[in-house]
């Protein structure tokens, strides 16, 4: 269950660090103390002359955050801000770990103002060692989340950010201003003390903008004038005043005496303040806050997933479940049959370095790691002619994920110096993994120029999608062409975690019905909640179509046929027409999940006004249909992407689901129909016309099999004549089987597995994933002895 943290509560006194503040009592943790950074020369000019306008901090009205002790009865500590914005980038990055006095980094990263909040963490923790975590109210914005991140992770403290994404979650009401909506219901007053946009004039100065006519104000400028309607573009600032009880033991009081409005260059305004006091509440309240019922924690599951889940558990699902499948067949498995060698596919966008182990070096976990290691590195500069920065995915197999934690501490090294790792999954196969080797590494390599990437990668707690608990990114996008918005986007492996406690999702944590707690209630919960997962973070990468998916099942013999089953129904169900219509995200600014002060101020052809385009996933209108014997295309009813489930030995934190794709974004895919051939199903897409083919092979299962290289290449000779490919042998494979096969011999990455299930719920000998890139002639592959680069 959920470790209870102490938490330091970084306030600016806006109202979305007070919000956010809320929310972690609300899961049960303790604020230990308030801490804040204020501007310097702190005194009645600083007031006079208002924010520094900050993409980090707010200043304006810092004259009074002194009085927040008193308000909360909690300590404060402060910090002068030193240093300017020298990092300008949208994410932030300091590589190494914590340091032990201001002086320590290098003179660059001592002049950012980001590295003011170390010096502040250091003398809260001098006197409250208890403290583990840190909250910050970061909504939309990575260059302030990455920030807190950064200075967070280390001093060894837990980020939480219940706040980030919230206008995406579930809600009943319109989502354009839900948030304010929110914070009114528990009793915020935050006044406005500065604006900034055009359409919000001094007259709003000093109103409570959680207040349903302010609220109404603002969002008819925003949609007048663009911007967002939460001030996320800096459109207005807040001070809270007052909150509820028992938190708020006080309010902040200010005399109109006291309050100067100050007129800055066009439309911006703001408050400077010549004193104010506390004004104490009376009363206690026993049993449960009034504020606590009151305050809105979006639901788990949003409609779409809730109503998947209930597709899931109803009787004519479990029928087809029970029907699924056929009996397994066990054979006596050494899938590489040689072992420590290396396969590299390059092509036009990517190169691929497939099946690296290091079973030399001993029977060391940490020393196999360590020697790969060294050879994926003399690859990198040696052949492939790129660095680790370039690496976008990662595949990692383990013997045994008793090895997790020393192979993720080595692995990290690789990426000590990127802000951004790749996307991984990680699994760990038991003895199907070859003789002697305890760890497999494959990376996909990015060929293009790194300005065109995009990343997502969240390390803080939310309400949204899970945290990374390692380094990894959730998601990395590869563009196409540096000339168009159209980009393939990995994805991580999606694990079933509660996103803002990080526990695996249980039936009992949600349901007092004991009915309802059976084993594999559990599982379709945890099926469906990684499922949303995999969703979010393919929304917020616009992912419009995935090109294809596994899911990775933990299970005995006796389950494994029904969890194959729900898995494939799940993926079925969620692509279908009567689900893509509840898939739209709202018409709101809040809906750009890269609403950011630094892409306000840095791009000014973006709308950031209330009308934004609908985001479907999947969205149709990228697809057009074709069945190889009748190349016009049709009507797309009834598509649903290759996916296949495969089941291993174990998965991170236990966890008995691990959903991973490959989606698409901003490019058109031709879809050629599912066809049969002796049992073998063939399933391809064509991604930007004429740019990349993906193919996704089933191999049946047949009692007598024990090496699959020849139906390996029947079926990549049967694809490439459905596909009209010259020679798609030369593609990169990765076969997903529980038989034997030669990975050299068939130049391909091997993942294996106890068994493959295709999305009928039938057993499968082997999946094979076909990536080819159409009319490259750069195209190699190379196998090469594994003791490349070894140091002598």
């Amino acid at each position: 269950m959920e470790r209870k943290l102490n938490v330091i509560a970084f306030i600016s006194g806006g109202k979305d660090s007070f919000f956010s503040l809320l929310h972690c009592i609300a899961n049960g943790h303790r604020i230990t103390a308030l801490a804040n950074l204020y501007p310097p020369n702190i005194g009645e000019q600083a007031e006079l002359d208002g924010d520094l306008n900050s993409h980090m901090y707010q200043t304006v009205g810092h004259s009074l955050v002194p009085l927040y002790a008193d308000m909360l009865s909690l300590p404060l500590y402060r910090q002068e801000i030193r240093g300017k914005a020298v990092n300008q980038a949208k994410e932030y990055h300091v590589s190494g770990k914590v340091m032990p006095q201001s002086n320590a980094a290098n003179s660059t990263v001592d002049e950012d103002e980001t590295e003011s909040m170390m010096d502040l963490l250091r003398r809260i923790k001098m006197e409250h060692s208890e403290a583990n975590a840190v909250c910050a109210g970061a909504i939309l914005s990575t260059y302030q989340r990455t920030r807190i991140e950064s200075v967070a992770l280390r001093m060894q403290l837990i980020p939480l950010a219940y706040l980030w994404q919230y206008p995406e979650l579930p809600t009943s009401e319109p989502r354009d201003d839900s948030l304010l909506k929110d914070m009114a219901a528990v009793g915020l007053d935050a006044r406005i003390i500065k604006v900034a946009s055009g359409g919000l004039d001094e007259d709003l100065l000093w109103e409570n903008v959680c207040a349903p006519v302010t609220r109404k104000r603002i969002a008819k400028a925003m949609k007048r004038f663009g911007g967002s309607v939460l001030g996320e573009g800096g459109e207005f600032e807040t001070l809270v005043i007052n909150g509820p009880l028992p938190i708020f033991r006080g309010a902040i009081q200010v005399q109109e005496e006291q309050r100067k409005v100050i007129r800055g260059d066009a439309d911006e305004a703001w408050t400077a303040f010549t004193g104010g006091t506390v004004v104490n509440k009376d009363g206690e309240q026993t049993g449960v806050p009034d504020w606590l019922e009151k305050l809105r924690r979006p639901d788990l599951l949003d409609e779409t997933f809730n109503e998947l889940l209930k597709t899931a558990n109803d009787e004519d699902f479990h029928r087809r479940e029970e029907n699924a499948g056929v009996p397994i067949i066990r054979r006596s498995l050494d899938n590489f049959e040689r072992r420590d060698q290396y396969h590299i596919h390059t092509g036009k966008w990517t190169s691929r370095i497939s099946n690296i182990s290091a079973s030399y070096a001993g029977s060391d976990t940490n020393a196999q790691i360590e020697r790969i290691k060294i050879v994926l590195l003399s690859i990198m500069e040696g052949l492939v002619h790129r660095s680790v920065h370039d690496v976008v995915f990662t595949t990692i197999l383990l013997r045994s994920m008793d090895d997790f934690h020393t192979v993720n501490q080595r692995y990290a090294e690789l990426f000590a110096s990127k802000p951004n790792p790749p996307a991984r999954v990680t699994m760990a196969c038991g003895d199907n993994m070859p003789q002697d080797v305890n760890v497999v590494i494959s990376v996909v390599v990015a060929l293009d120029s790194d300005p065109f990437r995009r990343c997502l990668h969240i390390q803080s707690r939310s309400y949204w999608a899970p945290a990374n608990i390692g380094p990894y990114s959730q998601a990395v996008s590869v563009p196409l062409d540096s000339n168009s918005e159209g980009a393939l986007v990995y994805i991580a492996g999606q694990i079933p975690l509660i996103p803002a406690s990080m526990d695996i999702v249980t039936q009992a944590m949600l349901f007092d019905d004991a009915t309802s707690k059976s084993k594999l209630a559990d599982f379709r919960l945890q099926t469906t909640l990684s499922l949303q997962h995999l969703w979010r973070v393919g929304k917020v990468m616009n992912v419009g179509w995935w090109i294809g998916a596994v899911a990775f099942v933990v299970a005995n013999d006796e389950d494994i046929r029904h969890k194959a089953s729900i898995t494939a129904l799940v993926w079925e169900a969620i692509h279908t027409q009567k689900y893509n219509a509840r898939l739209k995200g709202p018409e709101t600014a809040a809906n750009d999940a890269d609403f950011d002060v630094w892409d306000h101020q840095r791009d000014n052809s973006r709308n950031f006004g209330t009308e934004h385009e609908n985001h479907s996933l999947p969205d149709f209108a990228y697809l057009s249909l074709f069945n190889a014997d009748d190349p016009k295309p049709r009507p797309d009813h009834g598509v649903v992407p290759p996916f296949f489930a495969a089941q291993v030995a174990q998965l991170p934190r236990n966890s008995e689901i691990e959903w991973q794709a490959l989606g698409v974004s901003q490019a058109p895919t031709k879809f050629v129909e599912t066809v049969s051939d002796h049992g073998n199903s063939i399933t391809a897409c064509t991604v930007a016309s004429d740019g990349i083919v993906f193919g996704y092979v089933g191999i049946k299962v047949m009692d007598t099999m024990t090496n699959i290289n020849g139906q390996v290449e029947q079926s990549l000779h049967l694809l490439q004549r459905r596909c009209n490919l010259v020679n798609a042998a030369n593609g990169h494979k990765t076969i997903y089987t529980s038989c034997e096969v030669d990975c050299i011999k068939v130049k391909a990455q091997l993942i294996p597995c106890i068994s493959i299930w295709n999305f009928r719920g039938e057993e499968l000998a082997a999946a094979i994933v076909l990536h080819y890139e159409v009319g490259d002639a750069s195209q190699r592959v190379e196998a090469g002895d594994i003791f490349f680069g070894k140091a002598s």
